[in-house]
């Protein structure tokens, strides 16, 4: 027994020997982690937090690059954290701009070859027809966007990028062309490709979609100028003037680098997305706008074309559209001709001659003046004249007409007249400060920019002073034409185009906007009421240039406009070839729009932009909102019409619900039919139900009041429609009575 346990303690002893040796070590590991811990959180606890004197912050502001950096092999850098931009809404809340995510697809050549490099060696048919049938694939979907690419390119490309061992970009994403833009859907076609199988196994196809975020406009090219863009080398609209609100604020996400391994800190700044524009403009009316005139200036083959619907109370400019003609033919958003087009505005600069004279004339209604031909008399110094002969039109001498005629007709020298007798032969200044009283030479501030104000120079020369009283000789923006023909509209206060009514975030509207008020009033009330009266001639009047497109379901006034065109490569004038434009507001008795169309460089002259005008106003009042415009207190009384039979015990009730008051009924008859009258008191008639045979004739009568004389009758009835019994068929056997009903 001693023996056996004497055995067993010679065996231990290796086991206890091992024992204290692993145990030994393990107590020198722990020892040296611990050591190792306690170091690093003491001494190299500030490189961790990237704040240590080893530790090169490159974030920090005043951090400026410098040969040393390469002493050090720990950096904190910054990563951006890229907002969320906002997006723009019309005002019924409906898309203008959004985000939409596209990609950019490249090719890694390199790592295609590490991968695949024995099978090229040893098949390298496989990949010449994996590539061939690739790039056939890839011309079949992208033929349409990238004209320029065909099969063979797309076949070399992938060939050249494994052979040099390159990485290649196949589809970069250009922010400003949309029609390159490569989709989700694209990428998922491409994956699923049948010919990434080679010799039956599916290969890695070791392609790259680079995700970016684009602008897309659901609507396409409308209003494009407008809401605009704010990419490299393009920078205009709503994206670029409105471009803090929308971009929000970048966050950002420091790290430690330390050779290669990449550690997250703690700092960290979270970006705040970008604010969401909610404009002015209204998609439909936008709509209507953008495709009448494109229609016209392809109907009449003309250069560009400008169109703006300006709200007339409010200032908010609900449509501007702004097309010119590519090489193809075709109309798009190309230019801001609304705001930057130098072209003088013709016979629309009439209204700012008549405001002139109406503020220094009150006997507009009696005077007369000379139209279609007139010497001028200027005077000269020495105290002679100088003589000046117009004529306007093919008419052999002289011809005097009123003020209302004068607009009318649009005649030149008429109003040309008129100015000089109210401000004298040498009374430009005179003329001019009126002008500016006017507005017409303030520069207007957008949220789209500034108007520029008509280049009127400070020239006392007949000539100048006689071409700019009908618009000749200088230029004002479109836009700027409209805003004051808006003032005569909105009674004399004249206020700024307004393009952005608020701004949102996800929760609260951030800001609100409203329309500067430029002047309270831009002449007197007398003047104004005058003035429209004159604008309302030109196309109701007997001599109006308009007066071809009077429609008696659109009522509209305004004022025409025509003027030859200058060609600054010729250096002389293009007679055969008019800038043309019509200017005004509707409905005609409670302005609620003010619009401009402007077309340029056609034969013809301003009727065809009066008829632009008129299709678009009549598109915006057949609206199956605009009952909504009007007021109803404003609409004249319409006393009731004959209508079917009304159940005495609810005539009165019906009547007064109506608002009219009824005369006594007697309680002899059943039925009543209310009377058509000219006061708000209804005359009624007794109606009396007649027989056909033993069967009451319900003709005419609403279907319960039928239903129940029947009945009453002994007959069952049978009813088909809805509306007023037209029709009555009686089936003897059954004794029902089949009624017809019609609205």
């Amino acid at each position: 027994m001693r023996k056996r346990n004497q055995n067993s303690e010679e065996l231990m002893k290796p086991f206890k020997t091992r024992s204290f040796v692993v145990f030994g070590a393990l107590m020198v590991l722990g020892a040296a982690c611990l050591f190792m811990i306690l170091k690093l959180g003491i001494t190299e606890g500030a490189m961790a937090n990237g704040n240590g004197a080893k530790v090169l912050d490159t974030t920090d502001t005043s951090y400026v690059p410098s040969p040393e950096d390469s002493l050090f092999n720990c950096f904190v850098l910054n990563n951006n954290l890229s907002p969320i931009r906002g997006e723009i809404y019309d005002d019924h809340g409906r898309l203008l701009v959004g985000n939409f995510t596209v990609f950019e697809v490249a090719f890694d050549g390199r790592r295609f070859a590490l991968e695949y490099g024995d099978t090229l060696s040893k098949n390298p048919k496989a990949f010449d027809d994996l590539f061939s049938t690739l790039g056939k694939a890839l011309y079949e979907q992208f033929k349409s966007r990238f004209p320029k690419y065909n099969e063979s390119y797309y076949t070399n490309f992938f060939s050249q990028a494994v052979q040099n061992k390159k990485y290649k970009t196949l589809f970069a994403v250009k922010e400003w062309d949309e029609k390159s833009w490569v989709s989700g859907r694209d990428t998922s076609y491409i994956k699923n490709l049948e010919c990434w199988k080679v010799n039956g196994r599916k290969i890695h196809a070791h392609l790259n979609y680079v995700p970016t975020s684009v602008r897309i406009n659901p609507y396409g090219d409308i209003a494009r100028r407008t809401l605009g863009m704010n990419v490299e080398g393009k920078h205009y609209g709503l994206e670029y003037f409105m471009d803090k609100l929308l971009a929000g604020q970048q966050g950002s996400k420091k790290y430690l680098r330390l050779n290669k391994t990449v550690v997250p800190l703690k700092d960290r700044v979270e970006p705040i997305d970008g604010y969401n524009l909610h404009t002015t403009i209204d998609a439909e009316i936008q709509n209507y706008v953008h495709n009448e005139l494109a229609l016209k200036l392809s109907e009449l083959g003309a250069h560009w074309g400008c169109a703006i619907v300006m709200e007339t109370k409010t200032g908010e400019i609900k449509a501007i559209s702004n097309l010119k003609r590519d090489a193809d033919g075709h109309y798009n958003e190309s230019m801001e001709y609304a705001f930057n087009a130098k072209v003088e505005p013709g016979s629309t600069f009439k209204l700012a001659s008549l405001l002139s004279f109406l503020e220094k004339r009150s006997d507009d209604t009696t005077c007369t003046f000379p139209m279609f031909v007139h010497t001028f008399e200027y005077p000269l110094k020495s105290g002679n004249y100088r003589r000046y002969h117009k004529q306007d039109s093919k008419v052999h001498g002289e011809t005097m007409g009123t003020v209302s005629e004068i607009i009318q007709r649009s005649s030149n020298i008429g109003v040309a007249s008129m100015i000089f007798d109210a401000y004298g032969m040498k009374g430009f200044s005179n003329y001019r400060k009126q002008l500016i009283k006017l507005g017409i030479m303030d520069t207007i501030h957008t949220q789209l920019g500034d108007i520029l104000p008509a280049s009127i120079r400070n020239d006392g020369r007949f000539d100048n002073y006689y071409g700019v009283c009908f618009g000749a000789g200088f230029n004002i923006p479109i836009l700027h034409t409209l805003v004051y023909y808006n003032a005569i509209a909105n009674n004399g206060k004249m206020v700024a185009p307004l393009f952005v009514k608020y701004v949102t975030n996800n929760y609260d509207t951030i800001q609100r906007f409203e329309a500067e008020v430029l002047n309270e009033q831009l002449v007197s009330p007398t003047n104004v009421a005058k003035a429209r009266k004159y604008l309302e001639s030109v196309v109701w009047g007997k001599y109006g240039t308009g007066r071809h497109y009077k429609d008696s379901t659109c009522h509209f006034a305004g004022k025409t406009g025509t003027r030859d065109i200058w060609d600054p490569v010729l250096r002389k004038w293009d007679y055969a070839h008019n800038a043309v434009s019509f200017c005004g507001y509707f409905p005609m008795e409670d302005p609620q729009y003010t619009m401009i169309v402007y077309i340029y460089y056609v034969p013809q002259h301003s009727e065809v932009a009066v008829d632009a005008f008129a299709k678009i106003a009549r598109a915006m009042m057949n609206r199956s909102n605009y009952s909504a415009m009007r007021n109803t207190q404003e609409l004249p009384f319409q006393p009731s019409l004959e209508s079917c039979p009304i159940n005495r015990r609810f005539f009165n009730t019906l009547c007064a619900s109506m608002g009219y008051d009824t005369t006594a009924l007697s309680n002899t008859q059943n039925f009543y039919v209310p009377l058509r009258d000219t006061v708000p008191t209804i005359q009624s008639k007794a109606w009396v139900v007649k027989q056909e045979g033993r069967m009451p004739n319900v003709r005419q009568m609403i279907a319960s009041d039928a239903v129940a004389e029947l009945n009453r009758a002994g007959y069952k009835v049978r009813l088909v429609g809805r509306g007023i019994v037209r029709g009555q068929s009686l089936d003897p056997a059954t004794k029902t009575v089949t009624l017809t009903l019609t609205p």
